[in-house]
């Protein structure tokens, strides 16, 4: 027979096992490791001016340490389709308390439009069909000036979708997605 005490002790056991282990993967804010707490990617901000929307994130560097060799993509996908979006250029450095701030685009609206189409610009940006859901990844490397330290690469998984009025984009949302989520093309 079944000893259902030694059973819920070892469901206990195990469940705390996963917990100890989810929190220590999720132990970041994002993009920043307890082991180097240097680099904080804030969460990219939507400005909707006129025709065009803005996305925007920055980089701050919190660290004892400068830190180097810092390169920042973002990619826009729609199913099984991506495209590079902002790339970087190798910077080489962030100084002790500097700050970063990636203009990730200026012309969101038309830029998804040459890339995967159903937009139309008709006095303002309008929809054909239904309104879409894009997905961004975004991915930034760095390096911190610490000895035997190696490089950290995070991605961050965002769904970009429009808030539509009569057709009409008036304005966009961004979600942030767990990262197995954004692995499936369909998120």
């Amino acid at each position: 027979m079944l000893d259902w005490t030694l059973i819920i002790a070892i469901l206990a056991i195990v469940i705390s096992i996963i917990a100890l282990f989810w929190n220590w993967v999720h132990s970041e804010s994002l993009f920043r490791r307890t082991e180097y707490p240097a680099v904080v990617w804030y969460l990219p901000k939507i400005s909707k001016e006129g025709n065009n929307t803005a996305i925007s994130t920055s980089v701050r560097n919190y660290g004892p340490k400068d830190i180097t060799s810092i390169f920042f993509g973002a990619y826009i996908c729609r199913g099984f389709k991506s495209e590079a979006w902002c790339r970087s250029n190798q910077i080489n450095e962030i100084p002790i308390g500097e700050e970063l701030t990636f203009h990730i685009t200026k012309e969101l609206e038309s830029d998804i439009s040459e890339r995967f189409g159903k937009l139309v610009l008709d006095n303002s940006w309008k929809y054909k069909g239904k309104s879409k859901q894009y997905k961004i990844i975004f991915r930034l490397e760095y390096l911190p000036l610490i000895s035997d330290t190696p490089y950290y690469a995070r991605k961050a998984y965002y769904l970009l979708k429009p808030v539509v009025q009569n057709c009409t984009i008036s304005n966009w949302k961004l979600k942030q997605i767990p990262t197995w989520q954004g692995w499936f093309p369909w998120f």
